[in-house]
């Protein structure tokens, strides 16, 4: 039997999260859902997703600071982080990147088929 992986989104704009992880969900992927950094940080300890897609601007806590928060943390400092925005100006791709993101992805490019052959070719999972 195949594996099934999980994703963690992490989006405090409802709608998005239910576009986005219906498609995941209809593609064979386990999808965690949390809507602030707080949550986000308790659902990689408690979940161990493969792969997060974590907003950088939320309520509560930012993305910023969970990447810090997860990055500090040795159980879980290795999982796959993909910051998740709509920002597009440099400084705000470096800040991400200097936090410890493994990637950067600006919502607005991303169909939610599009993010399932992205998730796939980042979890080189073959179709």
């Amino acid at each position: 039997m195949a594996k099934t992986y999980k994703i963690l989104l992490v989006e405090d704009e409802p709608d998005l999260v239910a576009i986005f992880s219906m498609k995941l969900i209809s593609e064979g992927f386990e999808v965690i859902v949390a809507t602030n950094g707080i949550e986000g940080v308790r659902a990689v300890k408690e979940g161990r997703p493969d792969l997060v897609f974590l907003d950088m601007y939320m309520p509560d806590m930012d993305g910023y600071t969970a990447i810090e928060k997860i990055r500090a943390d040795k159980e879980v400092n290795g999982t796959l982080i993909y910051a998740w925005s709509n920002l597009t100006q440099k400084k705000e791709i470096e800040k991400a990147i200097a936090k410890g993101v493994d990637g950067y992805i600006i919502k607005t490019d991303y169909t939610p088929s599009l993010l399932v052959d992205k998730v796939r070719e980042i979890l080189k999972i073959k179709k």
